[in-house]
Formats: structure tokens, C-alpha cells, sequence
């Protein structure tokens, strides 16, 4: 008898165990089937637009040698020194000039001994004298004049058009286009350029984030200047026939030129104007008066609080409250609960 319920109590513990664990299998498979069901969305990260540049001095001006004012010139200035508006960088002197300036004055010299030797030797009435000494006399005049004028075509000279740093050349050059010195001016920017397909997501006042290549350095900026004249075309890379891309000239003004060098190469991102996100409106749960998404972290829920702007088809614009790359829970409902994991 005591055998028969001892077996009977077991069958019953038995029969319940199996009841529990089936409750609990299917609970678990009930989270699990909702873990699956919830589908996550990734706020996409808007595409940025890049241009390369160099650094460039706002004004800058090369001064050639110009031999039609001589052969031989003296720069004024040394390597490196800053000068203001107007300075005298280069002095020419033409040698031809100088040449006929010596013979002038060699002239005038003998017709002043003449005229010298003329009132010695003179035993002639005043008016005599005067008839006689008026021909030299007028020749010294108009040889002077004429020496006057010449001196003024001795020497030219070269300005600086705007203040700026001098910067003389090392090497040594010849020819036409030979190089005597070039002034740049303090101020700095970028030079850059933007293909066609890049054009339309630029605008001038933009800002942008310029990267300093040969530092690291990150400065802010902005666009200042776009040209849409083209400036030349190349051929598209890694498409399979050949196609020719225009490219327009962009000038990016820099807020700090601090650790900035002329000629540094730089890579600017282009910051979007647009602050708005957009969300599928499936994500958005309310609470009161307040809007709210779940966050998904580290396999968890977070609910976040957001501002909306209004919709936008199937998507609403939110102001605040997320950013690019969050991943929230795109088919959000009101059995979801904060903390609650998902896979």
C-alpha cells in the first residue's frame, strides 16, 4: 500500500514538473519569438562631401626681371622680411642710361671751360662778351635739360602693391623669366576644387572642418568663394568607359591660421546645414504630452525622450533627442519596457 503511494506521489510531482517546464519552455519561446519580431532601425549617417586643398596666401604677386629697365638691380629687401603698402622692394639702374649721363656731363664740363676761357681772353665791349658767350652759354642749357631728363631714366623702381612677407629665391635662374622675388601677403586660405557631381551639395557660407594633413591639426571654416566656371576636366576613375568631370575653383577661409603653413596640404569636410533627423513613424510612442523611442544599447531597450517638427511621409522629423548612427527600435509598442534585451 505504502509502495502504491509513493508511486502515485511521484507520477503527481512528475505531471506537475512537466506542466511547469512547459509554461516556462513557452514563455521563453514567447520572449524569444518578440525578441525576433522587433526590428531595429540605424539612423543613417548623412553623407559628407571632401575637398582637398593646399594653403595659399590671399594675395600674392612674383616680380620678374624686367630688362627693359636694366640690366642691373639691387633688391631692396631681405628673404623673409614683412613689408608694408608702397615699400621699395627693387631698384633698376639702366647702364645705357648712365653711359649717355657721363657723356652729358663731360660735355658741360668742356662748355663751362670754354665760357670760362672766353671771359679771360675777353678784351671786347660788354655786349660784345654777351654775343659771343650766348651760343655756349644756350648750349649748356639745353645740355643740362637734357641731362635733367636723363637722370630721371637712371633708376626705376618696384613696389610692393599690398604689405606682405618677401620671399627671394635661392636658386639661381636665367632668361626671360627670371624670378628676382615674390611677395605674399600674412593672410592664408585654402585652395581647393569641387567635382560637378559634388557641386550641388556646397554653398558658399558653408562650414567646414579643415584638416591640417601635415599636423593633424583640425581648424574650423567656411566656404568663402565658389566659381562655377570650370576649371578643368578629368577623366572618372573606375568606371568602365572614360568620362570627363568638371571641376569648379573653391576658396575655404580659415577662422584660426594658428600651426597653419603656406603650402600645407589639407582635407576639408563639408558640415551638412541640414540639423533635422529623420525617423520611421512606427518608432514613436507617447507618454502624455511627451515623444519617446527605444534605444537600443549594449542588447537593452533605453527609452528616449524626442522633439518632433512635423512628418514627412511615413517618417517624422525630430529636432532633438537622437543622432546619426543611433539605432532604435523601428516597430515600437507599449508592451516594450526599458531594460527589456533583445538580440
Amino acid at each position: 500500500m505504502k509502495k502504491k503511494s509513493i508511486v502515485v506521489v511521484v507520477a503527481i510531482i512528475l505531471v506537475w514538473v512537466a506542466i511547469i517546464s512547459f509554461f516556462v519552455i513557452k514563455s521563453k519561446q514567447k520572449e524569444k519569438s518578440e525578441e525576433q519580431n522587433i526590428k531595429k532601425y540605424t539612423i543613417p549617417d548623412e553623407k559628407r562631401t571632401f575637398l582637398n586643398g593646399v594653403v595659399e596666401p590671399t594675395k600674392s604677386k612674383v616680380f620678374y626681371k624686367d630688362a627693359t629697365k636694366g640690366e642691373n638691380y639691387t633688391i631692396n629687401k631681405e628673404n623673409g622680411e614683412f613689408v608694408s603698402k608702397g615699400a621699395l622692394l627693387i631698384t633698376y639702374k639702366n647702364e645705357e642710361t648712365s653711359n649717355q649721363i657721363t657723356v652729358l656731363e663731360d660735355q658741360i664740363k668742356e662748355l663751362e671751360k670754354e665760357k670760362n676761357n672766353l671771359n679771360k681772353a675777353s678784351n671786347q665791349s660788354i655786349e660784345s662778351q654777351l654775343i659771343e658767350k650766348e651760343p655756349v652759354e644756350n648750349q649748356i642749357k639745353n645740355t643740362k635739360k637734357e641731362l635733367s631728363k636723363l637722370k630721371k631714366q637712371q633708376y626705376s623702381y618696384e613696389y610692393a602693391p599690398f604689405a606682405g612677407i618677401v620671399c627671394i629665391s635661392n636658386k639661381e635662374q636665367s632668361g626671360e623669366n627670371q624670378s628676382l622675388l615674390k611677395l605674399r601677403s600674412k593672410d592664408l586660405y585654402v585652395k581647393s576644387q569641387v567635382s560637378e557631381r559634388e557641386l550641388k551639395n556646397i554653398s558658399k557660407d558653408q562650414p567646414v572642418e579643415v584638416l591640417i594633413l601635415a599636423n593633424d591639426k583640425k581648424i574650423n571654416g567656411n566656404i568663402d568663394q565658389i566659381v562655377t566656371e570650370p576649371e578643368d576636366q578629368i577623366s572618372a576613375v573606375g568606371e568602365s568607359t572614360p568620362s570627363m568631370i568638371a571641376n569648379y575653383p573653391v576658396t575655404i577661409k580659415l577662422e584660426s591660421q594658428e600651426d597653419v603653413v603656406n603650402g600645407y596640404h589639407v582635407q576639408a569636410k563639408v558640415k551638412s546645414d541640414k540639423k533635422e533627423l529623420e525617423i520611421p513613424t512606427t518608432a514613436i510612442q507617447s507618454e502624455g504630452d511627451k515623444k519617446y523611442v527605444y534605444l537600443v544599447k549594449h542588447n537593452k531597450l533605453e527609452k528616449r525622450f524626442i522633439q518632433t517638427k512635423g512628418d514627412k511621409g511615413k517618417f517624422t522629423i525630430v529636432s532633438s533627442g537622437l543622432k546619426e548612427k543611433d539605432e532604435i527600435v523601428e516597430n515600437a509598442n507599449k508592451d516594450m519596457k526599458e531594460g527589456q534585451e533583445v538580440e
